[in-house]
């Protein structure tokens, strides 16, 4: 399944995927449009993320506002001062203005924003349009930008390893090796570790979590409800695991005792039936889908760990 926007959301955070999402408008834009450009982020940019054309002449502005939940009155206030400050713009003259958000709109935030476009444009004789997230994925997908923006190279390796497990007709219980040519530093699990000092055995958790990943691409591919249910149900057990161990720990700055307490109890419980499954998963791999669990945000290795990733990320 492809990736969205959501998964900024997930692996970047609130603060983080702001970033990465004008980053990635901008990308698509300057694909799109060969007179498209960039303004930097700081006091001084009139309003614009994106510009489309020359100053010398009347321009398209594209505004990015990193709206992932909804379009509320904050948002309206947010949106409406970005507007006002390209419409009184003195170093240049508006033709178009563009509001890029990564999501749908439901029905009230349409109507609302169909009567707030009619509004400033017959104010303004200027157009105003959307570019929602379905009209952004389009426009990435067109430019093969995805790949880049949402990590769908390692999605697309993991694929490219089960049918050839596939055709060779192999079973799947062997443990893997990492290929050379992914690489997980920016995942964020890889993040939550090394936020939580833990910066040791990287290559281990490594390939724990690719070996979960194979698993689930696997159990996936199959469409078996039964395998299906057995795997989300391994995960829920996973996430209670690691739960009980989280709210005993009080460390806020090393999580190297909680990953092993954690790993620990995953061993004594592997044959156990509280994590026995028909799926016939190796303790590796559920160690592994632990790490998927903090790549998802779920779960990390230090008390108020969300607040220690952004932290290190700043």
């Amino acid at each position: 399944m492809a990736r969205d926007f959501d998964y900024l959301l997930k692996k970047h955070g609130r603060e983080g995927s702001r970033q990465v999402f004008e980053d990635a408008c901008a990308k698509a834009f300057s694909k799109e449009f060969e007179d498209a450009f960039p303004i930097e982020c700081n006091p001084g940019d009139e309003g614009i993320d994106v510009f489309v054309g020359d100053f010398s002449e009347k321009i398209d502005v594209y505004q990015c506002k990193c709206f992932f939940y909804e379009i509320g009155d904050s948002q309206v206030s947010q949106i409406n001062s970005s507007f006002k400050k390209a419409t009184e713009s003195k170093e240049y003259k508006l033709k178009k203005w563009v509001l890029c958000v990564p999501k749908s709109l439901t029905i009230q935030e349409a109507k609302w924003w169909s009567k707030w476009k009619k509004r400033k444009e017959e104010k303004f004789k200027i157009k105003v349009d959307l570019m929602d997230s379905v009209k952004l994925l389009n426009l990435i997908t067109k430019h093969n930008l995805h790949l880049e923006i949402f990590d769908e190279e390692e999605l697309i390796l993991l694929n490219q390893i089960l049918d050839e497990l596939t055709t060779k007709k192999q079973r799947l219980k062997e443990i893997f090796e990492v290929p050379v040519e992914m690489d997980f530093s920016d995942k964020l699990f890889t993040l939550k570790l090394k936020s939580a000092n833990i910066n040791e055995h990287l290559d281990v958790f490594n390939k724990q979590f690719f070996n979960a990943e194979i698993l689930t691409k696997e159990v996936e591919s199959r469409n078996i409800q039964n395998e299906l249910k057995e795997l989300k149900s391994l995960r829920s057990v996973l996430n209670e695991v690691w739960l009980t161990q989280y709210m005993l720990y009080d460390d806020e700055f090393d999580g190297n005792r909680l990953l092993a307490i954690v790993n620990k109890r995953i061993e004594d419980l592997n044959d156990k039936d509280i994590l026995k499954t028909k799926l016939d998963i190796s303790s590796s791999e559920k160690k592994g889908i632990m790490h998927q669990l903090a790549d998802e945000c779920t779960v990390g290795w230090v008390k108020n760990y969300k607040e220690r990733l952004k932290e290190f990320l700043k």
